[in-house]
């Protein structure tokens, strides 16, 4: 990522000298053309007096006509390097997309403003959205919370990571971040209403996650829930759950066995209970 990243920086840099060169060569062109002409006219006149002879005006103007074939071959040249350059910048920058790094953000780094390229399980994709608040803590600036938003989601998936890459802009007003930093980032921090129980309440069995909720004549049922965002030893619950209902806290792990027993005996789409 970081070599296509710094191709599309010489990429924009060679732009830029095309362009530059162009315009030179063009002047060039025009300055020996016009050079060539006066030399053409003044002899006209100096034959047409009598004072030159006619062959020397005949070898100008052969080379009048060299001159101009010149020019126009010099700035066909400039043209076409200038094209080449640009297709290489937008080829580079189609990858920087695909890999979800889009190039118009990248030139808006700053000392203000640093750009961090996260990675989401495929998974869990659909709860990240452009626009989204992120909190992030750095591995080397422990104690410390950065916030800065989603701006760009990649539009595929990473084939070896199997996972979303998400370019997020982070506010640093301190510049203390420093490129090759690891950081635990949260996405979607804006402050909300949310149904949050405790992280060893819920159980990881297969590919699904569970929690033990309080049933009648002292049953607990096993019920499937779509969990969020971790935070301070709580984790978001999006579904499964409704406000108000009880469920067995920490020790719940204590009877994981139990449950990925009875969901391997058990349909799909249908609830166990277990006695209390």
């Amino acid at each position: 990522m970081l070599t296509i990243y710094n191709d599309w920086q010489k990429a924009r840099l060679d732009i830029a000298f095309a362009e530059t060169q162009l315009q030179q060569v063009k002047k060039l062109a025009e300055a020996r053309l016009a050079a060539q002409r006066e030399t053409v006219a003044r002899l006209e006149k100096l034959v047409a007096a009598g004072t030159d002879a006619v062959k020397d005006l005949a070898h100008e103007r052969a080379n009048l006509l060299q001159t101009e074939l010149l020019g126009r071959k010099e700035i066909h040249e400039a043209e076409t390097a200038l094209r080449v350059a640009r297709r290489n910048e937008a080829a580079l920058a189609r990858q920087l997309q695909m890999a979800g790094l889009e190039p118009e953000i990248l030139l808006q780094c700053t000392r203000e403003v640093d750009l961090v390229l996260a990675e989401v399980p495929e998974g869990l994709g659909r709860h990240v959205a452009v626009g989204q608040q992120c909190t992030a803590v750095f591995f080397g600036l422990p104690g410390e919370t950065f916030v800065g938003r989603i701006s760009t989601i990649a539009p595929v998936v990473s084939r070896e990571r199997r996972s979303l890459r998400l370019l997020i802009v982070m506010q640093d007003p301190q510049d203390k971040l420093r490129p090759g930093m690891f950081a635990q980032i949260g996405s979607g921090t804006e402050p909300r209403h949310s149904l949050v129980v405790p992280a060893d309440a819920v159980l990881h069995v297969g590919r699904q996650d569970y929690v033990l909720v309080a049933g009648e004549s002292g049953l607990w049922r096993i019920v499937a829930v779509e969990v969020g965002e971790p935070h301070q030893g709580y984790v978001e619950v999006l579904r499964g759950l409704q406000e108000g209902e009880r469920i067995v806290g920490s020790g719940a792990i204590l009877l994981k066995p139990l449950v990925s027993k009875a969901m391997r005996n058990t349909p799909r789409g249908t609830t166990t209970a277990a006695g209390g």
